[in-house]
């Protein structure tokens, strides 16, 4: 219970003292703490016997256990207002990265999926190669059949990719910094054969941002504003994906 829900429960109880008191107190709340009884006497020109009386009256034993209750609803204040609202936060980056799409900017980039003769799917690391992974499901729910390739330059696979892309194909990759070496590595020969590039980022300014023939960037709180390390929310990459397959079956009803 609040200090001014006990005083007013216990309003009626009071002297005019009692109320020039309370009054006092409820102005000054902070600074309570860190005054003695004698303190507090002499500042609301009232008694030691008085201000010992008006504790009792609203439920406390004395004037010790009134002043810590004070403390501690102040601190109680202060823990709630640093509270972080990650349901708030999450919700931003979200809004955020929708208002940041020009719609007509999407419609492009589906029908460039929609008219590549391929289109490959990667990943840096694991959290952005289950995007990839999504991605391909939700297209290969409409019928269009992209393909998930990996990063690694070294892998058969995809040295076995990249020796086919024409600059007909478009390789989609997912990436929060879009600076990731592999990326550069796995570009240098869809970049020479003019492969569309899309690349899908937590950053507006990056090497892939630069490089990429269209780049969606997806809004990301850095861990000043969650307060949380080591921890990435991906729900923003995932509207991305929702984007792209609802405005690609859009633009292939309007097609036919």
């Amino acid at each position: 219970m609040k200090l001014e829900q006990m005083i007013n429960e216990n309003y009626r109880l009071f002297s005019e003292g009692d109320e020039l008191l309370a009054r006092y107190i409820l102005s000054h709340k902070d600074s309570i703490p860190q005054l003695s009884i004698t303190d507090l006497a002499e500042r609301c020109l009232s008694s030691k016997s008085s201000i010992l009386r008006f504790s009792q009256k609203i439920g406390f034993s004395g004037y010790t256990e009134f002043k810590n209750y004070i403390r501690w609803e102040i601190l109680n204040q202060i823990n709630r207002d640093n509270e972080k609202d990650y349901g708030d936060i999450i919700k931003s980056q979200i809004e955020k990265t929708i208002d940041g799409i020009e719609i007509d900017y999407l419609k492009e980039v589906v029908r460039e999926i929609d008219q590549s003769r391929n289109v490959y799917i990667a990943g840096t690391g694991v959290l952005h190669q289950n995007m990839a992974a999504e991605l391909q499901r939700v297209f290969l729910g409409v019928g269009n059949n992209l393909q998930v390739i990996p990063l690694d330059i070294n892998s058969s696979l995809h040295q076995l990719v990249v020796e086919q892309m024409t600059d007909e194909d478009m390789f989609i990759i997912f990436s929060s910094s879009g600076n990731n070496p592999i990326i550069k590595d796995s570009l240098s020969i869809p970049l020479i054969k003019e492969v569309k590039i899309l690349g899908i980022t937590a950053s507006q300014s990056n090497w892939l941002a630069t490089h990429a023939n269209y780049n969606i960037h997806v809004y990301s709180e850095d861990d000043d504003r969650t307060g949380v390390t080591n921890i990435f929310s991906s729900s923003s990459f995932y509207c991305i994906i929702e984007l792209l397959i609802f405005h690609y079956s859009d633009y292939k009803v309007n097609e036919n």
